[in-house]
Parts: structure tokens; C-alpha cells; sequence
């Protein structure tokens, strides 16, 4: 559970480059793909891009400085995916800075169903 807080990391597999992300539902984002929008909304300010659908239900951001996929599984909820595994360290401190500027500024409210 989170406190303070709309998202942040519960998992981190440095095997498979995978991201898992808690959120904490809310009056403006309640569902878990409300959540996941919200979740690229807030990426989608922070580096001036738009969110661009990748296929097979995952998303990516525009400009965004690393190559990473947003999704939402059945078991694990919402997933980023690093796609360049020799960038993991790199990607894993940019999403931990990003989700803190996300949660600090409410990146996430208003817009995300647009």
C-alpha cells in the first residue's frame, strides 16, 4: 500500500527488464487502467511527448529519453518494460526520478483520457 503517494515501484526484475508498478486508486483515477493513462500521462509531461500505442496492448512515449513499454498485465498490474537491457540501471533510476516528479507535481490528473 501507498502512502503519500499515486505510484511507485513494488518489483524490480533485473532479469527480464521488467518494472512493476503500485498505484493507489483515487477519485480521479480508480481503475487500473485509469491508473495506467495517468501513469503515462505523467511521463508524457515530463519529456514533452504524446502516448503512442505500440501494439499488443502496450504504449510507449514519444521523446522519452529511454526506450521503455507501458502495459497492464492480469497478474502483475501495471508493467514498464526496458527494451535496451545494457541501459537497465540507467532507465531503472530515470523511471524512480520520474514517478517521484509525477507524484510531487500530480503529473498524472487531468488529460489522461484525452
Amino acid at each position: 500500500m501507498l502512502f503519500n503517494e499515486k505510484f511507485g515501484i513494488s518489483h524490480i526484475n533485473y532479469n527480464s527488464g521488467r518494472i512493476c508498478i503500485d498505484y493507489s486508486a483515487d477519485e480521479q483515477l480508480s481503475s487500473p487502467e485509469d491508473n495506467l493513462w495517468g501513469l503515462i500521462e505523467g511521463f508524457s509531461r515530463l519529456c514533452g511527448g504524446i502516448r503512442e500505442s505500440t501494439g499488443y496492448a502496450s504504449y510507449s512515449v514519444s521523446n522519452s529519453p529511454y526506450e521503455i513499454l507501458f502495459s497492464l498485465t492480469n497478474n502483475e498490474g501495471i508493467v514498464i518494460t526496458v527494451e535496451d537491457m545494457r541501459k537497465i540501471d540507467d532507465i531503472v533510476k530515470y523511471v524512480k526520478d520520474s514517478i517521484a516528479d509525477i507524484n510531487y507535481n500530480m503529473l498524472y490528473l487531468s488529460g489522461f483520457n484525452e
